[in-house]
């Protein structure tokens, strides 16, 4: 997601001689560059919409409904039970391309950028025969399709992992949608930033990945009174209660943020296996932080190095 509206009603900003849904593609154009193409569905496509994008410099494509068309008593389309599959139709006038494709159903599509006479081949299943077969599809419509997925697929991510809570205040509601909606974006961004960098696919996390990580980065970031908070040394006589077993590896975020990991010294009957890649020696100083023990010596310094990239 580029940019969004909130609509709250009688908005000043959405009040256009166009009607609602103009107005909201309108008024989010201000976050696209001129000569982009923008894509959008029935409820906002409209003719004087596409005139007035193509006198600003936009291309728009959208599904649209024909009691939207200016006119559309002399326009001679087909009716939808006497088209066969794959029957194409189009309307041309000015810089305004109306096309009628039947699928399963009929679609009526208008764009002020793309029309029907270039065909693509696309893949449908056929219930008579139990086989998928190609169908002929205009151009404006294999465009459309493959566009317009990226909102559903947005959707999608966002309810995968939706944050919830209970209450009925409609304003936390918003406030916890926009949080999924700005992780989901941080996570399309990780995975183009991974792709485009070659890193292979198995080592890009996932979604719920992502998320554990950027919560557990954000639950381990200190107060502004913590250092005064805590004390810097631990009272070595308080034995560790229960039976020692190693801590987890701590998050990239934990691990590498620079702040607070001070070595704590136990007094350990046996010290333990330093954590430190490569390392097999033995240590009894732990990283109060990450929870890990690392040795310190003139010869290597894992401490150090276990907390630098």
């Amino acid at each position: 997601m580029v940019d969004f509206e909130i609509y709250y009603g009688n908005n000043p900003v959405l009040t256009h001689n166009l009607g609602l849904g103009p107005a909201v593609v309108l008024r989010l154009l201000q976050s696209v560059p001129p000569g982009s193409c923008i894509f959008f569905n029935r409820y906002f496509t409209t003719v004087p919409l596409l005139e007035e994008l193509s006198k600003l410099g936009y291309h728009g494509t959208g599904t649209i409904m024909t009691n939207r068309i200016p006119d559309r008593q002399n326009l001679c389309f087909k009716d939808d039970k006497r088209m066969a599959r794959d029957d194409i139709e189009q309307r041309v006038s000015k810089d305004i391309v109306l096309v009628k494709w039947k699928d399963t159903k009929a679609v009526l599509t208008a764009s002020n950028c793309t029309g029907g006479t270039e065909i693509e081949l696309v893949q449908r299943y056929d219930k008579k025969n139990k086989c998928y077969i190609d169908v002929d599809a205009p151009k404006i419509v294999t465009t459309y399709n493959s566009f317009m997925g990226g909102v559903d697929v947005l959707d999608q991510s966002i309810e995968y992992y939706r944050s919830f809570m209970k209450t009925q205040k409609w304003t936390l509601k918003i406030i916890l949608h926009f949080v999924d909606l700005a992780m989901v974006n941080a996570w399309r961004l990780y995975r183009c930033d991974s792709i485009a960098k070659g890193v292979p696919k198995s080592n890009i996390r996932d979604l719920l990945s992502f998320r554990f990580e950027v919560a557990e980065t954000l639950l381990n970031t200190p107060y502004r009174d913590r250092r005064e908070a805590s004390p810097l040394h631990e009272d070595p006589s308080e034995p560790r209660a229960g039976r020692y077993r190693p801590a987890t590896c701590p998050s990239v975020g934990k691990r590498f943020d620079g702040y607070e990991h001070f070595p704590a010294f136990d007094e350990l009957k046996a010290p333990r296996t330093c954590r430190y890649e490569g390392c097999s020696s033995r240590s009894k100083i732990r990283c109060r932080k990450c929870d890990v023990y690392l040795c310190i010596s003139r010869e290597k310094d894992c401490f150090y190095k276990y907390h630098n990239k």
